[in-house]
């Protein structure tokens, strides 16, 4: 059952069922875009698993980032009677932990540590983990074994031969798997439009090496907190030009602080300088590792271009790298942020225009590998837009993999495993928006009206009416916010209240005095009036007060 992640980046979330027990495999949430005004998070729909929550057996990850372990919490919050056991890597627990303990539901977790390398049996279900590389440390790939042969989730992976961590994807492992029987591949879409092979990570460390060398005043990085590789990068750049470095942003400091004790991240405590003493010490000597690459409000990067970071002040001269790709529907945010940090007079380094990031998902030849290497008997790509699933379902035929055998799913979609593998149904796999403290209370005929609020304005209509007879004792006024001037559209609003004016004389004599029937009779005529005269249709909220 994939409840996310199919014909979308994010919310990445599946499930098996093997004799009435059920696995879940990632539990991951996205970023709302710009047509869900006002949602934090979009987790996915958890009514599947609500409904079968005496039958999960257990939580496996694939590793650590946001869109595969973020739900999580929230997920947990369906098993208070029972600590639920969940898998994953060293690096992948430390991050969920803290999660985890921010939430209030450490306690209805059993993290259990994998090594890749290692097999697992809970319940029915017998599993073997293999290393992948990817742009965060401790991924693996899972297999699952069932009467047919196993399925195997690839996770997020690149096939990357020079790792900064000397681990590289297991290609020997995927094949010992192969020689077993993998009856379904289930693999990373997300690269599948780019042609060749992605840029190993190492590949990035000498550019920026050389960018810290060069640059005369202090030297501003932004990535994502979780690319353990890319900050140790950062660091021996840092370290090669006599620099210390410093740490923004709270999720860094988790990571950071995680990776270090985990013997991912070197860095000697000597070469890490306290922010509060940023100010006192020679800007030319010091590197900033910071959150914010995405252009995230309120991020360490986004007050430094807005000029408002209580520690960073940015001046002419100084340099920043956004060392990060840019996530689809983030665009927008991101170039807001580096207009700002233009303005600041830094020289500002970013993707396309400099080669300062390389992706952790694998590009075509790379899939073409995979699918090469394990020899699925059937394939199912996952993590993708509808057009990364497409192309990935292309790279398949032209290796080999029938066209029969190759199935293109939705979020949703139910595939029933047997000698033949298809799609046999559907469960619920909407969005479920978490909006400030509330889950799931904000639906689409909310965000509906958000829209319209934000594209339409809103107009009250305030009067007082005669309780007896109807009769319009004040008003009416007309309180607008977002739809027209008071000085441009005086006259429009002095007709509004004319119309209003109008339709509670008409309602008087007719003798309606229902306050509900009088609100919907100023909304229609209003709604009609100012369509006609702005071609807009703001929300209408009339208040009647009886006295």
């Amino acid at each position: 059952m994939f409840l996310g992640g199919v014909g979308e980046v994010g919310r990445n979330m599946t499930c098996v069922e093997l004799e009435d027990r059920v696995l879940i495999v990632d539990a991951g949430l996205s970023f709302p875009t710009h047509d869900q005004p006002g949602v934090d998070l979009v987790l996915p729909d958890f009514e599947y698993v609500r409904g079968r929550r005496d039958d999960v057996e257990a939580v496996v990850l694939t590793h650590g980032h946001e869109d595969h372990i973020g739900a999580l919490p929230y997920l947990l919050r369906e098993f208070g009677g029972r600590a639920l056991p969940v898998y994953g890597t060293a690096f992948t627990l430390a991050l969920l932990e803290g999660k985890l303990e921010e939430h209030g539901v450490r306690d209805r977790a059993d993290l259990r540590t994998i090594r890749p390398g290692e097999g697992v049996r809970v319940g029915p279900f017998s599993m073997r983990f293999m290393r992948v590389t990817h742009s965060i440390p401790d991924g693996v790939a899972v297999a699952i074994d069932t009467p047919f042969g196993s399925i195997l989730h690839t996770g997020d992976f690149k096939i990357d031969q020079t790792p900064l961590d000397g681990r590289p994807t297991d290609l020997h492992a995927l094949a010992e798997e192969a020689g077993r029987g993998v009856h379904l591949l289930l693999s990373d879409s997300t690269n599948a439009e780019e042609a060749g092979y992605t840029a190993s990570e190492r590949s990035v460390g000498p550019v920026l090496t050389d960018i810290v060398a060069r640059a005369p005043q202090l030297v501003v990085v932004a990535c994502f907190s979780s690319h353990i590789h890319r900050i140790q990068q950062v660091v021996n750049a840092a370290r090669a030009n006599e620099r210390v470095v410093t740490f923004l942003g709270r999720s860094m400091h988790q990571s950071v602080a995680a990776a270090r004790r985990l013997g991912l991240l070197s860095v000697p405590d000597e070469d890490i300088l306290p922010v509060e003493e940023l100010g006192s010490f020679d800007p030319s000597r010091v590197v900033v590792i910071c959150t914010g690459s995405q252009g995230e409000p309120l991020s360490a990067l986004s007050l430094m271009a807005a000029r408002e970071h209580k520690w960073v002040r940015l001046r002419e001269g100084d340099v920043v790298v956004l060392s990060s790709s840019l996530i689809p529907g983030n665009e927008p945010a991101i170039h807001r942020v580096i207009d700002g940090l233009y303005r600041t007079g830094a020289d500002v380094f970013h993707v396309p225009a400099a080669p300062v990031h390389a992706s952790g998902h694998a590009a075509a030849e790379e899939l073409r590998l995979m699918l090469s290497l394990v020899r699925p008997r059937w394939f199912v790509p996952i993590h993708g837009e509808r057009r990364h699933l497409a192309h990935h379902a292309k790279l398949a035929t032209e290796i080999g993999i029938p066209p029969e055998r190759v199935l293109i799913c939705e979020d949703g979609d139910v595939l029933e495993v047997g000698e033949k593998v298809e799609i046999a149904g559907r469960v619920p796999a909407g969005m479920t928006f978490v909006d400030g403290l509330g889950i799931g209370d904000v639906g689409e005929v909310v965000l509906r009206d958000r829209r319209k609020l934000a594209g339409e304005g809103v107009v009250v209509v305030v009067v007082a009416i005669d309780a007896d007879h109807g009769q319009l004792v004040s008003g009416p006024d007309l309180v607008r916010r977002g739809f027209v001037f008071e000085e441009t559209g005086a006259n429009i609003l002095d007709a509004a209240r004319e119309r209003v004016m109008l339709v509670l004389r008409e309602s008087a004599e007719a003798e309606v005095t229902d306050p509900g029937v009088l609100e919907q009779n100023i909304r229609r005529a209003l709604g009609r009036f100012f369509y006609d005269a702005t071609q807009r249709k703001p929300v209408i909220l009339p208040v009647i007060l009886e006295v």
